[in-house]
């Protein structure tokens, strides 16, 4: 069965990378990725999956039941992002974007190809499986918000989800192999604002203004503060300002200066608690340099927790389908975030693995990069763990 199941996914390989580059070719934003959803469909349909209707425009949610008969039968969702980011594409590959700002930088195109690989597989061999597949499509990941929207959809429910996994391309590991990480694997990610309050004047004569640019410059240091001071080193925590915006002329101090930027942690507790830290800073700084301020703060996506005997299945996936295979142990965590810890929150049974993206002895791809390519040769691997995780836990 082994070979059989990476050898039909390699037999898939042209098709897939036809589907992989013609996503590429025309890349879509988070919540506006209609002609991508228009595809996953017209191929989800020639295999006769079901498909349940969603309120959205984007995302698609198919069903897939196994024929073979089984006292054990489990409902298995497995998931991949869909959307684009804002970035203009200096690959120069054949199939460039032609959507002017927008790529696909971080691999979503290769894994929309590879899970509609698992479903044409699986699709085919129905008497092999028992149990239910959900396949899940999901918008709007790079914007933290898309998860929320498909489980709100109800993709978790009718029937319950058992188990959830989903990869996603990783350009440290060469193609053919793949990590997994138990437990606490990628960071919380929250959002913030912090806008400050001065009095404008003449850049001639400062002494005039109450200078929302100086406290501004302030904050910013003070804020580093939390981390290297307040926060014990063997936590992981990161306070990033990644953005500031405020006055339009060389000569004009101006009244407000807006500051904004993201969290990432990966202790519960210490998340709700660096909110407050900030707060307490940003109140001190900005009324020492008599500024007022306000601060909002949105509390975005949890950790992504693995459970560790669901990798343990990933493990056992890999190396019965693509033989002799590198299962690598991730040395660290991640301090990215990814809103796949919504169904994690739902399903604790579940993991996020990644897929080795690089060929031996080329220098790593850097996702969210305007030179970015997704490696096709990694997809037939990507289509035969899926695939191979199916029929171990459908036995």
């Amino acid at each position: 069965m082994s070979k059989k199941i990476f050898n039909k996914a390699r037999e898939l390989k042209k098709e897939l990378i036809k589907i992989r580059q013609n996503i590429h070719q025309h890349p879509e934003l988070a919540f506006q990725e209609i002609r991508t959803t228009t595809i996953i469909k017209e191929e989800l349909k020639k295999l006769g999956i079901t498909l349940i209707p969603l309120k959205s425009e984007t995302g698609v949610y198919g069903l897939l039941k196994g024929e073979k008969k089984s006292s054990n039968e489990t409902v298995t969702a497995l998931r991949a992002d869909i959307d684009a980011l804002p970035i203009q594409e200096q690959s120069g590959v054949e199939y460039q974007s032609v959507n002017e700002g927008i790529m696909h930088a971080c691999g979503h195109d290769g894994h929309i190809a590879i899970l509609l690989g698992v479903a044409k597989v699986l699709s085919s061999m129905k008497s092999d499986f028992s149990g239910i597949v959900k396949f899940i499509f999901q918008p709007a990941e790079e914007v933290l918000g898309g998860a929320k929207m498909m489980v709100e959809e109800g993709v978790l429910v009718n029937p319950s989800v058992n188990t959830i996994v989903a990869l996603h391309c990783y350009p440290l590991l060469e193609v053919g192999k793949i990590g997994i990480y138990d437990g606490v694997y990628m960071a919380s990610a929250d959002k913030f604002t912090i806008k400050i309050v001065g009095k404008g004047a003449h850049g001639a004569y400062p002494h005039k203004s109450v200078d929302p640019i100086v406290t501004a410059a302030q904050v910013v240091i003070a804020l580093q503060e939390i981390i290297s001071r307040e926060i014990n080193a063997l936590d992981k925590a990161v306070i990033s300002i990644c953005g500031i915006k405020g006055g339009r002329a060389f000569n004009i101090i101006p009244e407000i200066v807006t500051l904004f930027g993201t969290v990432r942690c990966h202790n519960p507790e210490l998340r709700n608690a660096i909110k407050e830290k900030m707060e307490r800073i940003i109140k001190g700084v900005t009324s020492a340099y008599k500024c007022s301020y306000h601060f909002d703060y949105e509390f975005c996506v949890s950790q992504v927790i693995n459970a560790p005997e669901i990798n343990d299945l990933i493990a056992k996936a890999a190396k019965e389908s693509l033989g002799e295979v590198k299962v690598e142990i991730l040395d660290y965590p991640a301090m990215g975030s990814e809103d796949f810890s919504v169904y994690l929150e739902k399903v604790p049974n579940g993991t996020f693995f990644r897929l080795g993206i690089t060929d031996p002895g080329k220098d790593p791809l850097i996702p969210h990069s305007s030179h970015f390519n997704f490696n096709d040769e990694a997809i037939p691997y990507g289509v035969a763990v899926l695939t191979q995780l199916i029929l171990d836990l459908n036995i």
